[in-house]
């Protein structure tokens, strides 16, 4: 459980609903600027450029391990 609690008011994309994302952006949901940069942030790297997107959720699972969070 996050510190911060969650804003529930925070309308999420499907893909931000569907995933482990959603409770971080709607704990971001306080600070909407910031919360909007992020998920430009996001889309870019998780959805553009030349790497698959498979290969870039192993290695963030990876990274998860081996820093000993929850992914």
């Amino acid at each position: 459980m996050s510190r911060i609690p969650p804003d529930d008011n925070v309308p999420l994309s499907d893909v931000e609903s569907a995933g482990t994302m959603s409770t971080l952006f709607q704990v971001m949901g306080h600070r909407p600027e910031i919360m909007q940069q992020a998920r430009q942030l996001l889309e870019v790297t998780m959805r553009g450029g030349s790497v698959e997107p498979r290969l870039k959720e192993l290695l963030a699972v990876r990274v998860s391990q081996v820093n000993h969070c929850f992914y």
